[in-house]
């Protein structure tokens, strides 16, 4: 079954910790940026997971850093199932997954999915925006991996200037390379963090609007589902209109919650948009760093589900 923008907002998310073994140029939670222990010791992960199973959602997902760099994770996976989770989730950059026989003990452990994030089909981009080499060819070691051991694997490009003309290529390469991946949830990266000191990554919405686009359209002709999640793009972007079922703001809006959680904006030209009830906007940031936001109301014609 492919991820649905409507899976993606109903999970509780921990973080255990900072430390990683990448250093990418636009991580949004910098270790450097968050003062504090590097990680949760075991019982305080373990404590967090029994008070988010008592919430009675049914799925968790493992964040960081990098979760994967913990000796203990294959135990905090299992005592996410045994409280009750019946998905795990693990959010990694799959270097410390390459290891042989990783995955299949996380999956014995009682893993259910892996959210990767591989940023290009090139080895030579993702490794130099994860300032990592060899992280690509661990990558997609740990994505053979996962799917060999009966993990739900979803990738997590993060989209920059770098490689934002190669989406589509992109979206061929996952379709034909990596048999198993059915979703894609396509980040665009956040003007915060490491992206606030490298304002040149962050896309303008008019460049970024048509490749996004494109992309989108190869991905349904290779029958490879790609969601727009909440560090994705505001809904006149990129063609999105025509898929709001998989927004994750506009399924957020159909719960009742704020889209964009109160952390967007959207200016005035947004005003007069059919969708603006249901899309978040931009992050401030991204205005202050491009005024000339290349948002674009819709008028009722452009909304097309």
């Amino acid at each position: 079954m492919a991820e649905s923008a409507a899976e993606n907002v109903r999970y509780r998310l921990l973080r255990l910790g900072l430390a990683c073994d990448a250093e990418c140029l636009f991580c949004n939670v910098p270790a450097e940026s968050h003062p504090g222990p590097a990680r949760l010791s075991a019982e305080e992960a373990g404590r967090e997971i029994e008070r988010l199973a008592a919430e009675g959602v049914k799925r968790l997902e493992l964040s960081g850093g990098e979760p994967a760099l913990r000796p203990d994770l294959e135990r905090l996976v299992a005592r996410a199932r045994a409280a009750g989770f019946e998905r795990v989730q693990l959010q990694t950059n799959g270097i410390a997954l390459a290891r042989p026989g990783r995955a299949d003990a996380l999956r014995r452990a009682g893993l259910t999915d892996a959210f990767v994030a591989l940023h290009s089909h090139r080895s030579r981009v993702h490794d130099g925006l994860a300032r990592r080499t060899g992280a690509w060819d661990a990558c997609v070691r740990a994505i053979a991996g996962l799917l060999a051991a009966g993990v739900r694997v979803v990738l997590n490009p993060v989209v920059t200037t770098i490689q934002q003309s190669e989406l589509s290529a992109y979206m061929d390469f996952v379709a034909r390379d990596l048999a198993g991946v059915e979703s894609v949830s396509l980040s665009v990266v956040q003007p915060h963090g490491r992206a606030a000191a490298h304002p040149r990554l962050v896309p303008r919405y008019g460049e970024l609007s048509p490749l996004v686009a494109e992309a989108l359209d190869a991905a349904d002709a290779r029958g490879l589902r790609v969601v727009n999640p909440f560090c994705g793009l505001p809904l006149c972007v990129g063609g999105w209109s025509r898929r709001l079922e998989r927004c994750v703001e506009w399924c957020e809006s159909a719960l009742g919650r704020e889209p964009g959680g109160g952390m967007k904006v959207r200016p005035p030209s947004c005003a007069p948009c059919v969708l603006r009830a249901r899309c978040g906007g931009a992050w401030p940031r991204y205005l202050e760093f491009h005024p000339d936001h290349g948002l674009s109301p819709l008028a009722a014609a452009g909304r097309t589900a």
